[in-house]
């Protein structure tokens, strides 16, 4: 296989893992949200949920961070190739380092929403007596 297939081939998959995590922590969101409790008219998360929840909004703020940051890498990368007056056909190669604080994003939120998901597993086998 050519690298260009290798490159097509993590593309697809690494945006499949994003879109997957996003939904994976909106939805740890919305299992946190059943087991909230009304005690005397006061919204509670059980202490056990509060964790999991500061994961997933981290892991959402990771999923923002890693487009923002790629957009604002490629947005400079391609400006700086303008005003250098590479022709737009051209064939370029970029440093790894520019690559490097997307894939940071990128590892680090799929990190996170697995973690959560641990915690919210340990509270639901609790919960459920089956451990």
């Amino acid at each position: 296989m050519i690298l260009q297939k290798y490159r097509e081939d993590f593309y697809f998959f690494s945006g499949k893992a994003s879109d997957i995590s996003r939904q994976l922590a909106f939805a740890a969101i919305a299992v946190i949200w059943l087991f909230k409790k009304d005690t005397a008219g006061q919204l509670t998360v059980p202490l056990e949920l509060i964790r999991p929840g500061i994961l997933v909004v981290l892991a959402l703020a990771l999923d923002l961070l890693q487009y923002c940051s790629a957009a604002l890498i490629w947005y400079f990368y391609y400006r700086s190739l303008e005003k250098k007056k590479v022709p737009e056909t051209a064939d370029t190669q970029h440093s790894v380092w520019l690559e490097r604080p997307i894939s940071f994003f990128f590892w680090a939120k799929i990190a996170v929403v697995i973690l959560a998901y641990y915690y919210i597993l340990i509270f639901l086998l609790r919960t459920f007596g089956m451990i």
